[in-house]
């Protein structure tokens, strides 16, 4: 039985893609009975408005409340876990080290889902803590890959995942709607502006997924003195290449300093 304490739209995600391929035992709390109800009649999850009684039922627990919520939900549920089950955090900034201490089992992986799991697209970053078997391991990658795909990393190397992979999707996001509006000025309608940036990106990402590296594919694209190399002189001149990574950075310290609250 997997059990989710929190029913918010990520655990829905993550319920969505566990239930496409087969029949799973899930079981879900919230305070909102309304989400409750969404589960139920959508997915048939067994639903329970009490954290306790999931922890009771599940083998696995999906710990999927927002971050300020936790220190609340571990103190509640602590004296009924146990090493017999595997905990699994998805909240963001939440340390393996503060679940530990407040359960008293190391049994725990933190997981970073992003949001393209709505769309079964996700990239989620899952670091288990020393106390994790592999077989622990397997059952954690087995879930996340039910919305996208997964890569296990040491919790150091956690922060720069919350910024590449967690805050990414509103990066290129904020460089999609820059290339449609500079579409727009230049005559096209918005949505063939939109639907033209789209499938660019789209079909970049595809060549880039089957093994041509991002420098080949630029060295393909640009001719000399062509429409490509002027509009790339203009990025590398206005220095957005270091804005981004600027911009990674950033989200990276800003992910460490909410840990460590």
């Amino acid at each position: 039985m997997i059990g989710f304490i929190g029913g918010g739209n990520m655990a829905e995600a993550i319920i969505r893609g566990l239930l496409s391929k087969e029949k799973v035992q899930i079981v879900v709390s919230d305070k909102n009975p309304r989400r409750l109800n969404h589960l139920k009649k959508n997915y048939g999850v067994k639903t329970k408005r009490s954290n306790r009684e999931v922890v009771k039922a599940a083998d696995t627990l999906l710990l999927c409340v927002k971050p300020q919520q936790m220190a609340e939900v571990l103190e509640e549920i602590a004296p009924l876990v146990s090493r017999d089950k595997l905990v699994v955090s998805i909240a963001a900034g939440i340390r393996l080290e503060m679940i530990i201490d407040a359960l008293g089992t190391d049994r725990v992986v933190r997981v970073m889902p992003n949001t393209p799991a709505f769309v079964g697209e996700a990239m989620s970053g899952i670091s288990p803590s020393s106390g994790v078997s592999k077989a622990d391991v397997d059952t954690v990658v087995g879930i996340f890959e039910r919305i996208g795909s997964v890569v296990v990393v040491d919790e150091d190397k956690m922060d720069a995942l919350t910024a590449l992979s967690g805050s990414g999707p509103a990066f290129v996001a904020y460089f999609i709607e820059s290339m449609a509006e500079a579409g727009v000025r230049m005559g096209l309608t918005f949505d063939e502006a939109l639907k033209l940036t789209l499938k660019t990106f789209s079909g970049t990402c595809s060549m880039i997924e089957q093994g041509l590296s991002p420098w080949e594919l630029k060295r393909m694209v640009t001719s000399p003195a062509g429409t490509t190399a002027e509009g790339l002189y203009v990025m590398e001149a206005s220095g957005l290449k270091g804005i981004i990574k600027s911009a990674i950075e950033a989200a990276t310290e800003r992910a460490a300093a909410l840990s460590r609250r």
